[in-house]
């Protein structure tokens, strides 16, 4: 087996200057002769470069710090994916928040004195302190999840997506509503930006409003105690999954309202019934975030840059007329 060679190895078998060598591996300029006989000891040996050595010595660090709030979340796995799809130099320092702000902050505090080449925050809330911290980085920066205006963000077209689910729950007519929404203050977006729309169609309509949590069973145990006082010909969640539980609490108690989520998850299509739901492309919504941070670390734009992830009301079989 070879053993595994250094640059100084390198330098003595070729005998030329370690200076050379380095320029070899830095694509710099060093003679046709000079590049086969290194050539051909790299190949030999299957010298591969120290890549965290050389970003110091190029003050450029590929390692970028990605702090996420929850590692749970179907629309957070497929971000991450879409994230990694065209990496091909960065290294991800992924690290859970586990939706408290507290640590968040200490996230970010942490990744600062591991010296990352920068941060690409998931967040569900910029409390004041992560927000001034934020602003005080030297380090390239972008978000995902709130539309804050003095950050690089990509976002999610919540409050449309929620006026186009107000749009559809006009056509079905419903008489009572129960709304499974999250505290604002835990996630602005989904909490509020999102509900908008909703309780704009829902002037003339009664509902309840339910704040639950993220967690299925948290979502089914809320929804089971509103359903079990009242009777709802509609459930709209805040997430598919908030609504799967509300699914199984209806269920259990014998009702069958029409169910309406957010989300594009497995969720969808393996319940029965299949799932109506506002769907985002998260993945995709990875990829910009990605392709946003090499923007802002590599061009450095003087213009805040903001990206917003569109979706589409996809009708299925909860909000389809009963048989």
């Amino acid at each position: 087996m070879n053993k595994k060679v250094t640059i100084n190895d390198i330098a003595k078998m070729a005998n030329v200057a370690k200076s050379t060598v380095s320029r070899y591996l830095n694509g710099g300029s060093v003679s046709a002769h000079t590049r086969q006989k290194i050539d051909r000891i790299v190949k030999e040996y299957r010298y591969t470069p120290n890549t965290f050595a050389q970003s110091l010595k190029q003050q450029k660090n590929h390692t970028i710090g990605v702090i996420v709030p929850r590692l749970d979340s179907i629309a957070q796995s497929d971000m991450l994916r879409g994230l990694d799809e065209n990496n091909h130099d960065d290294t991800f320092l992924i690290v859970n928040a586990y939706q408290d702000p507290e640590r968040e902050l200490a996230a970010i505090e942490k990744l600062h004195a591991q010296n990352v080449g920068g941060i690409i925050l998931l967040t569900a809330n910029l409390t004041d302190a992560i927000r001034e911290t934020l602003m005080a980085s030297p380090l390239p920066i972008v978000i995902q999840g709130q539309d804050e205006p003095n950050f690089h963000r990509v976002i999610m077209a919540d409050r449309q997506g929620g006026e186009a689910v107000g749009a559809y729950i006009k056509t079905l007519n419903p008489e009572n509503v129960l709304l499974l929404n999250v505290d604002a203050k835990a996630d602005h977006a989904v909490g509020y930006e999102r509900f908008m729309g909703i309780k704009a169609a829902l002037t003339n309509i009664p509902y309840t409003e339910v704040i639950t949590d993220f967690k299925l069973d948290t979502a089914k145990r809320d929804a089971k105690m509103a359903m079990a006082a009242d009777q709802y010909d509609l459930v709209i969640g805040a997430t598919d999954r908030i609504v799967v539980g509300a699914m199984q609490a209806g269920y259990a108690l014998q009702q069958t309202p029409q169910y309406i989520g957010f989300g594009q998850s497995f969720f969808s299509e393996t319940v029965t019934p299949n799932l109506t739901s506002f769907e985002f492309n998260f993945f995709e919504a990875g990829k910009q975030l990605y392709q946003l941070f090499t923007k802002v670390r590599d061009e450095q734009p003087q213009a805040i840059q903001r990206v917003v992830i569109d979706g589409q009301l996809v009708i299925r079989d909860s909000t389809q007329p009963k048989q």
